[in-house]
């Protein structure tokens, strides 16, 4: 028997050998090409197949779950924004600062996230962690409007400690939509 026989080269890195197969297809792969997926490695012409529909959200469901979440961030932001005026403004002249804030805003990551899963009915598709995401970042700056008008001060929204709670909620909702 020849070498040619038992050439076990990847088919699209012809100097490399390997012994790995895609798992849909057969063909031989290296760890260059290879993506590994829920199901075992493979080639890059099978994984561009990708997600079966039913876990994969179609043009209406994302454009129904945007703006069903372009809805929810107004509603969230206004929320948002009366619990931070609600405590600024406590009789006991209880002044919350900036984690307080913050605190708030990283927290309401959860429910946002859980809302945007809802709106997607729950697919396993990535883009609604982006929405989640954006959702979050709408519903804050609606809050920072809606308590600038309410009489609270900008700075108490902008800072690097309210940037920081920002992010955490930001994390927190994609997080919830994790496929």
């Amino acid at each position: 028997m020849t070498d040619e026989t038992f050439n076990n080269n990847c088919l699209r890195h012809p100097n490399v050998p390997s012994n790995l197969r895609c798992g849909r297809c057969g063909d031989l792969i290296c760890p260059q090409c290879m993506i590994q997926s829920p199901v075992g490695a493979r080639c890059p012409d099978c994984a561009i197949i990708g997600q079966a529909p039913i876990f994969r959200a179609n043009s209406r469901e994302l454009t129904t779950t945007i703006i069903l979440s372009a809805v929810s961030a107004l509603v969230f932001g206004t929320a948002y924004a009366l619990i931070v005026w609600l405590l600024w403004n406590l009789p006991f002249n209880f002044q919350i600062g900036n984690v307080v804030a913050s605190l708030i805003v990283g927290l309401a990551g959860a429910p946002v996230g859980d809302f945007v899963r809802r709106a997607g009915k729950y697919k396993l598709d990535h883009r609604l962690r982006y929405i989640a995401a954006f959702t979050m970042f709408l519903a804050w700056l609606i809050g920072i409007n809606i308590a600038t008008l309410l009489g609270l001060p900008g700075g108490l929204f902008t800072n690097i400690i309210a940037l920081i709670g920002l992010a955490i909620g930001v994390y927190i909702a994609m997080n919830r939509v994790r496929p």
